[in-house]
């Protein structure tokens, strides 16, 4: 960790605070990375080295309740953020700040502003206030009008290395097996890790949906369509999180049978007699068609396709296994929200 708090990121931090001290920051920045990288985090500590004079005015910062600091962000995952919540929010900086020579907005997820919102956002950032910097995160900068990407310090955010991950999750005093699932499960997103080791829940799920996998390897027809018309009536995010829990279980499954990296880089470390159980029943062409299935099936989903039409093809993929290989779980079921 970095002396802003940051995990993963210190090339960033290190950027930032570089322009900060030859006061040469820009006043428009656009963080991009996946979800639960730490994008919000950076932008938090940003903000935090701008306004927090003393412990009050970090300790605010940190609470998103400095005056100085305007933050707006959808309510849900699939909301959008309106012109009229986008409107406020620039008038508000255009205003003398209250304790600091700055005045931020941070605008996060901004890919799900409306395009009138966006075109408000552009205007501001043509002529911005000379007190005023904006912030927007977002996944992936082609989620933004190219003209708001034009005018913005750009920084890609990367997942964090698994070790930088678990040394994080070690130093809150999590234990050092579960530091290390966890670290693996988290692909590098610091901020999902956090959640993880904080509550059950999120490890929940995930148990959840490898469970309803080993039910379906061993299910009829019947069986696996009803799982379908289940999942597919779910959020797309919980859509999202089953399939990615299966492809990550897909690749642990390759790794053990020699078809990828070797078995101590397993993801899935505590399903290690599982997986090693279906590396021996699977073929190799078995695995990597199964990997496919799985990714195309995320890749149409994104396309807004039928997702239970989408699921059912991919559970007829599915190979059939005996009950023994699938460990008996007794029905599927879609998992809960992580």
């Amino acid at each position: 960790m970095n002396e802003w708090g940051v995990i993963g990121h210190d090339w960033a931090v290190r950027r930032l605070r570089r322009a900060i001290e030859r006061g040469q920051l820009a006043q428009s920045h656009l963080f991009v990375g996946p979800p639960s990288v730490g994008k919000a985090t950076l932008a938090l500590a940003l903000a935090r080295a701008l306004l927090g004079r003393d412990e009050r005015s970090r300790a605010l910062v940190e609470q998103r309740r400095h005056p100085d600091l305007l933050w707006v962000e959808p309510s849900s995952d699939s909301e959008a953020i309106k012109v009229e919540q986008i409107r406020e929010l620039l008038h508000a900086l255009t205003l003398a700040p209250v304790e600091s020579r700055h005045r931020i907005a941070v605008i996060n997820e901004a890919h799900l502003v409306t395009d009138s919102g966006q075109n408000a956002i552009l205007k501001t950032l043509e002529e911005p206030s000379p007190s005023a910097m904006i912030i927007l995160i977002a996944p992936h900068s082609d989620a933004l009008l190219p003209t708001i990407v034009s005018r913005c310090q750009l920084l890609a955010l990367r997942p964090a290395p698994v070790h930088a991950v678990e040394e994080a999750l070690l130093s809150r005093g999590v234990a050092a097996e579960r530091a290390a699932l966890i670290a693996r499960l988290s692909r590098g997103r610091i901020g999902w890790a956090l959640r993880a080791a904080a509550d059950d829940a999120a490890l929940q799920a995930r148990a959840e949906r490898l469970s309803d996998l080993r039910a379906l390897l061993s299910a009829n027809r019947t069986r696996r369509f009803a799982y379908a018309e289940k999942l597919g009536r779910a959020e797309p995010a919980l859509i999202a999180q089953t399939l990615e829990a299966w492809l990550l279980l897909w690749r642990d499954v390759a790794r053990a049978a020699g078809y990828a990296a070797p078995t101590d880089a397993l993801i899935n470390a505590d399903q290690r007699e599982w997986i090693a159980e279906l590396a021996s029943a699977l073929s190799i062409s078995q695995v990597a068609s199964l990997l496919r299935a799985t990714g195309r099936t995320l890749r149409y989903l994104d396309q807004n396709v039928n997702a239970r039409l989408a699921l059912e093809v991919l559970l007829l993929k599915l190979p059939h296994l005996p009950s023994a290989t699938s460990n008996r779980v007794e029905s599927p079921r879609p998992a809960s929200a992580a």
